[in-house]
């Protein structure tokens, strides 16, 4: 199952571009689910048995001009 792409105006209407932006990602099982600023923009379930569903956690850049990324304020809760 994967949400349709959001509709560019309205992510365009929550994104911060000079300011913080808050990202919410839950992963439970094989189910990916992504928030920007509230707004849903994924949801996702994984159907390849052989991709992990436990491990490390890491925070990356994908490819594309150099960049830089700042995080702040970051939790991890376990679910239940």
């Amino acid at each position: 199952m994967m949400l349709a792409v959001p509709d560019p105006a309205e992510v365009e209407a929550v994104l911060k571009t000079d300011d913080w932006n808050r990202i919410r990602i839950r992963c439970q099982g094989a189910r990916i689910q992504i928030w920007l600023n509230d707004l849903q923009t994924v949801d996702y379930t994984e159907t390849d048995p052989k991709i992990e569903r436990t491990g490390i956690i890491a925070l990356q850049i994908h490819g594309g001009k150099p960049a830089v990324a700042s995080y702040r304020n970051i939790r991890i809760q376990r679910l239940k």
